[in-house]
């Protein structure tokens, strides 16, 4: 069936579309954005072409000239507070003389809003992926040609500065949301693990005695929170050191909302550390919850947080830990929420860990996925959900699995960190191993065809890249599940460290918006795996015949089991076991090459 759908989170609109046949003479897709709110159309832009050609100055054109040759897109242009409408056309031809295919083949997907509200839960999402042809024409280079990670650290940490403000995206002013609403009524109780960003310092310093703040270290000299602790004392801040001792770390990053009643309303809560870095150089979240029973929850958790920290000392005792061992249902949500540390064992055994009561109920939710596991991770050890996930798949080998993390151990297990497998179709790499193949988030390491070198990280000692802790679960689904908080989703988190963790079933809103930001992170490393490992076979430009279409198309008609599962279709019979694993990789591998921001 011929079909275009869209999904949207707060940044980035998520299409895919599929057709019965192979359409001949096409070179790709042209994709016009309806503005439904202006009544005006765009065709969207496009910075790589054919095969052969350059685009040195990064100047766009449109995808009338330079056509989508995949079927699905990320429209990285969208504008925050926009509605939308997209039309897929076919274009036919040759390179320089396309038209649009007969008026019949053009697709129009749903409505989508590019907002964070859904409901009573706001997602937001950054824009943190430092790995892009956006970045490397907008920084200087360093003698090695590679973008200067010292401009962008400067950028970055410089409130108001342009790239600053692109990078984090809607993130500031989702962090700063409570705050500044306790500025006008109200106070704020919160939990952070890192605390440096200078706008954010100021945001917590504007409101003075009506913040009440727990404060980790973030390690044994506390380099980066030690000197800001006088300035927030010296604001007013009620603030409560809690020194975690090693191999343990207070890595909530949490703040609710109490209004002048003294009643909890409103909480944020998410991935995102309160750092430049967290904000601009990581893909995150952050979620807002307007719920009273959440928020009487949180605080309920901070005054144990504050009763467990004696003098500086963060003690973690066992009475602690058993008021944290036990889901909190949150009914007017259909959540659960989880505190940590949660176990009898104040550290992981190295061997034979009890599982910990909420990586059960996390566990059991990826072993009942009937169709479609996503996830994003920064370093969960082991054992985590990739274990999970990993059962689950052999369990029910039909599961489309979508997967990004950046962790050293992980990938000395796994040999690989972007996790991929499509049911009935062979991995992108034929010689990988047994289980779905993982690599490490990679950046474009020289200068070819249309691309120049990148910048991976934000400097040489940065070890996050992709910091999300998110699992979404059937998202097309009325059991739908997605999980986020600050729990890294390995058992480490539940043994040593303070967390939260926030288990929302049947959001479907909340599951769109959290499947289109996996999607768009997965997609953008999608392709630089491929070119770091097997560069020879790597797409390098668009294609100058319809050729393109072939992996996509056999007897059957359409066989993308991927795209069929986003629009909502029944997959296709399994692939022939014969099928070129290399053909299907060089044509996913057309990822995000062609956005302003990547």
């Amino acid at each position: 069936m011929n079909k275009a759908v869209a999904f949207a989170d707060n940044e980035v609109a998520f299409l895919a579309w599929t057709y019965d046949k192979k359409i001949p003479n096409c070179l790709g897709f042209s994709i016009h954005r309806k503005d439904v709110n202006a009544n005006a159309e765009t065709t969207l832009p496009a910075w790589v072409g054919f095969e052969g050609g350059n685009n040195r100055n990064w100047t766009a054109k449109t995808t009338d000239e330079w056509p989508v040759q995949k079927f699905n897109w990320r429209d990285l242009t969208a504008k925050t507070g926009g509605s939308y409408q997209y039309r897929i056309v076919p274009r036919i031809g040759a390179p320089g003389r396309l038209e649009d295919a007969a008026k019949g083949l053009e697709l129009t997907t749903n409505r989508v809003d590019i907002t964070p509200a859904r409901g009573a839960i706001s997602a937001y999402f950054n824009n943190g992926i430092l790995s892009t042809q956006s970045i490397a024409h907008l920084l200087p280079h360093d003698p090695s040609g590679a973008p200067s990670s010292a401009e962008l650290m400067r950028r970055i940490t410089t409130p108001g500065n342009d790239l600053r403000n692109r990078l984090a995206g809607q993130q500031i002013e989702a962090l700063l949301t409570l705050l500044t609403r306790a500025e006008a009524r109200g106070e704020c109780y919160g939990a952070l693990y890192e605390l440096s960003d200078p706008e954010l310092l100021a945001g917590l310093k504007r409101l003075g005695h009506k913040l009440h703040l727990i404060l980790s270290n973030t390690g044994a000299d506390d380099t980066e929170n030690a000197p800001h602790r006088p300035e927030l004392r010296h604001a007013g801040v009620e603030l409560i050191d809690r020194m975690m001792p090693s191999g343990h770390i207070g890595h909530n990053k949490f703040m609710v909302y109490v209004d002048a009643a003294g009643t909890p309303q409103t909480v944020l809560t998410g991935s995102t550390n309160w750092t430049a870095t967290g904000l601009c150089a990581q893909s995150n979240n952050a979620v807002i919850v307007e719920d009273r029973a959440l928020a009487a929850a949180y605080m309920a958790y901070w005054h144990r947080l504050q009763s467990d920290t004696k003098g500086v000392h963060a003690e973690q005792t066992a009475a602690f830990r058993q008021l944290n061992n036990r889901a909190v249902p949150i009914a007017s949500l259909s959540t659960d929420l989880w505190f940590s540390p949660n176990t009898q064992q104040r550290s992981k055994p190295a061997g034979n860990a009890p599982r910990p009561g909420d990586l059960t109920e996390v566990f059991g939710a990826i072993g009942r996925a009937k169709s479609a596991i996503l996830f994003l991770l920064f370093q969960p050890g082991s054992p985590s959900i990739l274990d999970a996930v990993a059962e689950a798949q052999r369990t029910n080998p039909a599961l489309i699995v979508r997967g990004a993390a950046t962790d050293p151990k992980a990938a000395e297990e796994y040999q690989t960190l972007l996790f991929h497998r499509t049911p009935g179709q062979p991995d992108v790499v034929e010689d990988t191993a047994k289980d779905t193949p993982v690599v490490r988030a990679a950046e474009i390491k020289d200068e070819f065809a249309y691309w120049h070198k990148e910048l991976l990280k934000s400097s040489p000692g940065a070890h996050a890249i992709i910091h999300d802790k998110v699992v979404v679960i059937d998202p097309l689904s009325p059991e739908c599940v997605v999980i986020t908080g600050s729990h890294n989703l390995g058992y480490r988190a539940s043994y040593n460290n303070d967390e939260n963790l926030l288990v929302i079933r049947g959001n479907r809103p909340i599951a769109a918006a959290f499947t289109t930001h996996v999607m768009d992170v997965y997609d953008h490393y999608r392709w630089r795996f491929w070119l770091q490992s097997k560069k020879d076979r790597a797409w390098t430009g668009l294609k100058k015949t319809d050729a393109w279409q072939k992996p996509y198309f056999d007897a059957r008609g359409f066989v993308g089991n991927e795209v069929r599962y986003w629009t909502g279709q029944a997959a296709t019979p399994p692939a022939s076991k014969t099928t070129p694993a290399r053909r299907t990789g060089a044509r996913r591998a057309r990822g995000r090459t062609r956005s302003p921001r990547r």
